[in-house]
């Protein structure tokens, strides 16, 4: 079976019935901030890999005089999982945002998407065509934990569908080699983290983690993992 088919026959539909939407608002903080740190202007949006639309929801709140809002996704559960959302002004499309006839948008968002398509490379560069300004969000599952314990990452492609795995830089050289210019990026934290624990055991690795975190960033990420980060790109 192709990678793409268990977005469209359903598989991952039940195993993430919510699409993450769950998460929709701690990421939209972190986008609120890209842009704002870095005056972005725009008028059109298309979220890519748009699931259940939550994250475009959201972000109309804080941008309403924005004209237009488009969300795209390949699959017909995560479109249908849109009709829950009540707005008018937000258009969603059971269909591949890179196709010839979607038109130019100014703002271009692939929010955990890069991560489950095969050919990542060709894809970033179609994008690169369709807009003047992106925001990625990208798992960071390569680190020193999950190279030691790699059931961590099987588990991660199992459940949501991650084929491909990355580190800070591998995401930022990959943007670069498809034509991608660097303006801001941030860390941003698993959403487990921002959530209370049941177990001690998690309340103590969130808190060493916090710790070594605050202390040296980069060699943090990179030894424990728990981390995605966000990038703002032209």
């Amino acid at each position: 079976m192709k990678r793409t088919e268990m977005y469209q026959n359903g598989e991952y539909f039940l195993k993430n019935p919510t699409w993450d939407g769950d998460d929709a608002v701690w990421k939209v903080q972190w986008i609120k901030k890209l842009i704002g740190r870095n005056n972005i202007d725009f008028d059109k949006v298309a979220d890519i890999g748009c699931g259940g639309g939550k994250l475009l929801q959201e972000l109309i709140k804080l941008y309403p005089s924005v004209k237009s809002w488009e969300g795209y996704d390949i699959s017909p559960q995560a479109i249908e999982l849109t009709r829950l959302i009540q707005d008018q002004r937000i258009s969603f499309f059971n269909a591949d945002f890179l196709s010839n006839d979607v038109k130019q948008v100014n703002l271009a968002m692939a929010i955990d998407v890069v991560e489950h398509i095969a050919d990542y490379y060709g894809f970033l560069g179609k994008l690169k065509m369709k807009s003047d300004y992106f925001i990625f969000h990208i798992p960071l599952d390569a680190s020193c934990r999950t190279l030691l314990k790699p059931h961590v990452m099987l588990q991660q492609r199992g459940a949501v569908g991650h084929i491909h795995y990355f580190s800070k830089e591998m995401v930022l050289w990959m943007l670069q080699d498809t034509g991608y210019e660097i303006i801001d990026w941030d860390y941003t934290k698993l959403m487990l983290d921002l959530l209370p624990q049941a177990s001690i055991k998690n309340k103590i690795k969130k808190f060493l983690r916090s710790i070594s975190f605050s202390l040296n960033a980069d060699k943090s990420v990179k030894l424990w993992g728990g981390y995605s980060i966000m990038v703002l790109a032209k």
